[in-house]
């Protein structure tokens, strides 16, 4: 029987970073013990880049390891293999340092999940760890007490304050009107769907080019499909443990297709039916 829920994410080894295994580990022990305390059925996703050092640590009928080439290792087309390969009716696709809580994950087993909607989340940026903890317990305690930001819809603000730029807000809503303001900071780390609308907007755009906003591509076109908006809120959280890493640089032509979409309030697909299957 298929499970409820599909966690996708991907990894890529990195000899000289302690906390690369770590991550990846934590990821997976943290999904799989709140999942079996809240009576969520999932299952974990993670595409490797080659050559992998995950199958002999991750033994387990609820986690899936696929091998992806090294040379076409880039993130979008990694989360588009894993879609593809997920069984769950509903696929949530984030990266390996997100962190949900226990209220998010008593959401995710609560059988509220709804079809033709993108779920999204403010993510809270934690402080690096040199070491992890000994359990998942403790890594959540230490999240909760080593949060420095909230990256909401606008902007990132710090964790005791609320974000209050009311002409900016309306500006956005005048801009996207009749369609919500897409949620798009952060939204890397968590893009939940049902399977038929990942379907429905075909993933990521396949590229061949790392750049800001792939991401972004795929909450416009959910939204300019006609696809619900559901922001999840406090008390449930989403957090991302910081570690050492290069910022892209921004897709110019990403960007513009964005603009094209936000003009003409109508979805952009680029990619043909066999998208995520068709790479490597």
């Amino acid at each position: 029987m298929a499970p409820t829920l599909s966690f996708v994410t991907y990894y890529r080894h990195y000899p000289g970073t302690p906390t690369s295994l770590d991550r990846i580990k934590f990821f997976a022990e943290n999904i799989r013990e709140q999942s079996e305390r809240y009576g969520l059925d999932s299952e974990v996703v993670i595409v490797e880049s080659q050559p992998g050092v995950l199958p002999n640590t991750f033994a387990s009928p609820r986690t899936k390891i696929i091998q992806f080439p090294k040379m076409h290792f880039l993130g979008h087309l990694a989360f588009n293999r894993g879609i593809r390969q997920a069984t769950g009716d509903y696929i949530v696709v984030g990266s390996r340092d997100s962190i949900p809580n226990p209220e998010l994950m008593q959401f995710l087993a609560s059988g509220k999940l709804r079809p033709h909607t993108v779920y999204r989340i403010d993510r809270r940026d934690v402080k690096q760890l040199e070491r992890y903890p000994d359990s998942v317990s403790e890594l959540l305690r230490y999240c909760l007490e080593n949060t420095y930001a909230v990256n909401g819809k606008w902007d990132a603000y710090l964790p005791d304050k609320k974000w209050a730029r009311p002409a900016v807000s309306l500006l956005m809503s005048v801009l996207f009107f009749p369609f919500p303001v897409p949620h798009t900071n952060a939204c890397g780390d968590f893009t939940l769907m049902h399977r038929d609308d990942w379907n429905r907007i075909r993933g990521y755009p396949q590229v061949i080019s790392a750049g800001l906003h792939l991401d972004s591509f795929v909450i416009y076109a959910a939204i300019f499909s006609g696809i619900k908006q559901v922001i999840l809120r406090d008390p449930m959280r989403l957090y991302h443990m910081d570690h050492p890493r290069t910022e892209p640089a921004p897709s110019q032509n990403v960007l513009e297709c964005l603009n094209i979409m936000r003009f003409a309030k109508k979805a952009m697909i680029l990619n043909d039916e066999n998208w995520g299957l068709d790479i490597g």
